[in-house]
């Protein structure tokens, strides 16, 4: 911001600057000024040019100014008159205007003839604006001074024709060549104006215009300002130069936008501040101000020069800047994104993307196509029925009236069908039925009976999940609460100071199982607590599955053996390696075990698989059950779901549900099959990759 502020402060301390010298040097322009012909208007060169055609013929009865060409026709008298009368009045028009402004002098000179008007007496040509003498000979005109003879040379065909649209006469169809004016002979005409002009608002003072002199000065002035801007503007970095007001939205302008913007500003404001400056030089501002006595001219007349620069030489240097940032963003690049025809370009190629994937397989779109196709052809076939067309056109746009009628009808009642279904769901009621054919709202349809589908699942199973949670917390109760009775009952019993030894350690051996079923049930809700969490530390390895199930069976076979259960163990002769935590892994098929001689019937064989399918390692351990199998094998691996209801085994009710967990957390799958007395325990593990 520090940067910014620099950077616009010293821009307007320059272009002040500059201003300040420009109007400085305008009087010693001034002084220095010459001039010539061109400086004064055209209105004054032609009264002048009157004035002595006006003059000759007073000096010179026999000088006819009119000559009529009748090669082609003879004229009237009464023509002729009409065109002398009205060049003469014309001509006497101008010779008052001359003759009454104390700004003109002149003095001609006929044969031994003179008139003089508002001459010096003594004439010092050093104080004259204008001193000029005219001399007409038998053949041509010659000007003295600074004045060449261009506009006295009657003959001149403008001046001719301008003669005549004055004098407003139109000889035979073509008074062109058929009017001429005589130059007058052997007279001298000479007019003087003087530097300090008299401020009125006569015809010198209102015709004078900016005498070259001024024209140059200026011209090279704004030149010099421009090129010491151009420098300025170069030097700063133009992330400032943007940033800073009125740069800012200068830039934001589209290009075409700026172009005939900054074109149309700097022509007036270049113009306007050329005319105003030379205005001002000469006399002509001060003299209109002082008319109207407007309070301190001077300062009033120099404060409008200073502003029309100010503005000026500001626009300036928004072009630049302008320029500037679109040189540095690459001009293709400012074009394709900062001009109107970068974005018509970029509309016209995004409507010819979206034609080119129109979709045709889409439904709608193939009969919005066939639609316009239909109409538009119908409208071509109408153009040709012209003594009828009107009346097949009423016809046919009353027949699509009421075909979209109908269609729109349509809509609605699927719309409003639709509409009944959301709000039904809204207030809870699952029991609406979809609507079949939704129309165009088919879709919407969908997915509304999906959102259906989706609530009523998602009730069940919060249903489920609060039935769970209640049978969980009277599981859990109850798992609890016998060890920690069995606790309380032998403590007191080991109060009594009667109980001999034997007794004692019998009670301390029963005491000790409790506390150990109390410990292994808080450990196992610590454990798949952690599982469900997600937060538990896993340490996976490559392992042979094979020799690894092998080991657990043997170091677990005790509790098969008890139950006289003989266990069958089939395998593929390949090594099958797996990647799992052994920690985690081996909990899993202890637990496997464990479950399998509590519930299995005794004297029979449990049989065990391990083979590939795809990228798992499929285990299955089947077993026939000593109880009849009335549960859910979805249900059994949830926490404290047993499959003995009495409770006459012991364990948390924990085992399968620590299974599920621990397989699922090392992305493998758990699940349990019944098929009659059959119990399925089915453990899948990721492939080592």
């Amino acid at each position: 911001m520090k940067h910014r502020y620099s950077f616009i402060t010293s821009f307007f301390i320059l272009i002040t600057v500059c201003t300040m010298v420009i109007l400085g040097l305008f009087k010693n322009v001034q002084e220095n000024a010459t001039y010539d012909e061109f400086a004064l208007g055209d209105q004054t060169v032609e009264a002048i040019s009157y004035l002595m055609l006006e003059k000759a013929a007073e000096l010179d009865p026999n000088y006819e100014m009119i000559q009529f060409d009748e090669s082609n026709g003879a004229i009237s008298d009464e023509q002729k008159a009409s065109v002398n009368s009205s060049l003469r009045s014309m001509f006497s028009q101008y010779t008052t205007l001359l003759d009454n402004d104390e700004n003109f002098g002149y003095e001609i000179h006929y044969n031994d003839q003179t008139i003089s008007h508002n001459m010096p007496e003594k004439l010092d040509k050093s104080q004259a604006l204008y001193y000029n003498e005219i001399y007409f000979d038998n053949e041509s005109v010659q000007a003295s001074q600074n004045f060449s003879y261009y506009y006295y040379d009657f003959l001149n065909e403008d001046d001719l024709y301008y003669v005549y649209e004055q004098a407003n006469v139109v000889l035979n169809g073509n008074a062109y060549n058929q009017v001429y004016i005589n130059l007058p002979k052997n007279i001298s005409f000479t007019f003087y104006i003087p530097k300090d002009l008299e401020s009125n608002r006569k015809i010198i003072v209102n015709s004078l215009n900016i005498p070259d002199a001024f024209a140059q000065f200026l011209i090279f002035a704004l030149i010099i300002v421009a090129l010491i801007i151009l420098v300025f503007v170069l030097i700063f970095p133009i992330e400032i130069e943007t940033k800073a007001q009125p740069f800012c939205s200068a830039v934001r302008m589209k290009l075409e936008i700026a172009v005939i913007f900054y074109t149309s500003a700097l022509t007036l404001l270049l113009a306007g501040s050329i005319y105003l400056s030379g205005k001002t030089m000469n006399g002509t501002i001060l003299r209109w101000l002082e008319q109207y006595k407007f309070f301190q001219p001077q300062l009033i007349c120099y404060l409008l020069n200073f502003i029309v620069y100010i503005i000026t030489f500001t626009t300036i240097a928004c072009v630049y800047v302008y320029i500037k940032n679109m040189i540095k963003k690459k001009p293709l690049h400012f074009l394709k994104t900062n001009s109107l025809t970068g974005m018509l370009i970029s509309y016209i190629k995004l409507f010819l993307d979206k034609t080119a994937s129109f979709d045709l397989a889409n439904d709608l779109n193939k009969k919005l196509l066939i639609f316009v196709g239909i109409n538009t052809l119908a409208c071509i076939i109408l153009c040709l029925f012209t003594p009828f067309g009107i009346l097949l056109a009423i016809g046919y746009g009353l027949l699509c009236f009421f075909y979209l009628k109908k269609q729109l009808n349509k809509v609605q009642e699927d719309y409003l069908s639709t509409l009944e279904h959301a709000m039904s769901l809204a207030k809870g009621d699952f029991e609406i039925t979809q609507n079949q054919d939704a129309g165009i709202f088919n879709s919407l349809e969908y997915e509304l009976s999906s959102i259906q589908v989706g609530f009523e699942t998602s009730l069940k199973e919060k249903i489920k999940s609060q039935n769970l949670k209640t049978e969980l917390i009277t599981n859990v109760s109850h798992d609890l609460k016998t060890p920690l009775t069995g606790i309380k009952n032998y403590l007191e019993l080991l109060n009594d100071p009667d109980l001999d030894s034997k007794t004692r350690n019998e009670y301390l051996t029963t005491l000790t199982n409790y506390t150990d079923r109390l410990n292994n049930l808080i450990q196992d809700l610590f454990e798949i607590s952690k599982a469900n969490s997600g937060n538990i530390d896993l340490e996976p390895q490559k392992i042979n599955l094979i020799e690894f199930m092998e080991q657990v069976h043997a170091e677990n076979m005790s509790l098969l053996e008890e139950k006289n259960l003989i266990l069958v163990f089939e395998h593929d002769d390949e090594d099958i390696y797996c990647t799992f935590d052994p920690d985690k892994t081996v909990r899993i098929f202890e637990n496997l075990i464990s479950n399998i001689s509590k519930y299995t019937l005794e004297n029979t064989r449990v049989f065990v698989t391990c083979k590939k399918e795809k990228n798992f390692a499929t285990i299955t351990y089947k077993n026939i059950s000593k109880t009849f199998l009335n549960f859910d094998p979805e249900q059994i691996t949830e926490r404290f779901v047993r499959g003995d209801a009495s409770r006459h085994e012991s364990g948390s009710g924990l085992g399968l549900a620590i299974i599920k967990s621990f397989a699922e957390i090392q992305d493998g799958q758990f699940q349990i099959e019944i098929d009659g007395d059959v119990f399925k325990a089915i453990l899948k593990l990721p492939l080592f990759k």
